[in-house]
């Protein structure tokens, strides 16, 4: 059986590299934990995004997203607006959308 592709799909602004690198790591651990090792969290880091337009890196992110079978919203994506937007295509497009808030209470349980 081949493993799930997974997009990330986290909050960027005003972050540093190693803010997003640790987010991301703690992010795809908890899937890595909820799938029983199943899943391949796909490289979707967007390369020197404080040096291009969100619309360039959104541009990016929705190339990526055509990659993966599914897209794992992470912690505080309903107040980042290209957070929304990656939740209203996918879902538009039919790609399944996880929620990492609500798969680490369920693992909580």
């Amino acid at each position: 059986m081949s493993k799930i592709k997974i997009m990330l799909s986290s909050p960027m602004k005003d972050k540093t590299d190693k803010e997003i690198s640790d987010e991301r790591n703690e992010m795809a651990n908890l899937l890595f934990d909820y799938y029983d090792d199943n899943c391949e969290i796909m490289s979707t880091v967007i390369e020197n995004h404080n040096e291009k337009s969100a619309l360039e890196c959104f541009s990016e992110s929705i190339l990526f997203m055509s990659m993966v079978d599914v897209l794992a919203m992470g912690y505080g994506w309903e107040n980042a607006r290209g957070c929304k937007l990656e939740h209203d295509i996918a879902l538009a497009y039919d790609v399944p959308v996880v929620y990492l808030d609500k798969i680490k209470k369920e693992m909580e349980l």
